[in-house]
């Protein structure tokens, strides 16, 4: 691993923006067919709530395996992407994705104990009644609580994804490694996590803001919409440089 300080966190972002810009469209489109994808599972009856959860490791693989081609300068198409996926690796990355599931079921469990139903009501905006100020009061301790479940369980899959695809580890190897390798570089994770908070609530929510003052509600909720998209597919492109600085670039067999 590495040598990564704190400030790493937001050149990750930088970094992720430098590829997107290379390929934007090749980018724009993976991201709006993954979108597609969605939506087509969604109307599965019966599985398709579930199988976005499923299939998002393998996404985020072919994403990241779209933006290692990109930055070692080599031409990426569509049908380059999935020669990546062997049975293994698919039956894997289907595997951890199944364990997403799983554990996101359990933080539901765990949060109708504590709070009867009251976040996940919230959240679904079925909640129509005012909280009073008791229950807002077990809704934010609650909502600190699936918080607290929930980070190191992100720490164990940040790099499960890659590690699983490009190293070829086992799931319980490579969680075990995502989530010491995040440990190592906490620091960086923090501020990379703290630049996200920022451009993905603040700035929308300023720029739309003062376009809405302005008399502009049609172009803020366009604009937002615009941002929405470019922020979630830098996002993915950021992943990309979080594995890069720490665990090198991936092998060029691959």
């Amino acid at each position: 691993m590495n040598s990564i300080t704190a400030k790493t966190g937001f050149t990750w972002i930088v970094n992720g923006y430098g590829i997107f810009r290379q390929r934007p469209f090749l980018m724009t489109n993976l991201f709006f067919g993954y979108m597609i994808g969605l939506t087509v599972l969604g109307i599965i009856p019966f599985i398709g709530q579930i199988l976005p959860i499923v299939v998002m490791p393998v996404f985020s693989f072919l994403f990241m395996q779209t933006c290692y081609k990109i930055d070692s300068g080599t031409y990426v198409s569509f049908r380059d992407l999935f020669n990546i996926f062997t049975r293994q690796t698919m039956n894997r990355l289907l595997l951890l994705g199944s364990l997403y599931l799983l554990y996101t079921l359990l933080l539901a469990v765990i949060a109708i104990f504590v709070d009867g139903g009251l976040l996940i009501g919230t959240v679904s905006q079925q909640a129509a009644e005012e909280l009073t100020s008791s229950q807002q009061v077990k809704l934010f301790m609650t909502l600190v609580l699936v918080i607290a479940l929930y980070i190191p369980f992100a720490m164990a899959v940040w790099f499960a994804t890659p590690l699983i695809g490009w190293q070829k580890m086992s799931i319980g190897k490579a969680i075990f490694f995502s989530f010491f390798a995040v440990l190592r570089t906490l620091k960086a994770f923090l501020v990379y996590i703290f630049c996200w908070l920022v451009l993905g609530m603040f700035m929308p929510v300023i720029i739309g803001s003062v376009l809405i003052l302005l008399g502009f509600q049609n172009v803020a909720m366009f604009i937002m919409v615009v941002l929405s998209v470019f922020l979630s597919i830098l996002a993915y492109c950021s992943f990309y440089p979080t594995y890069k600085d720490v665990f090198g670039q991936p092998d060029t067999d691959n």
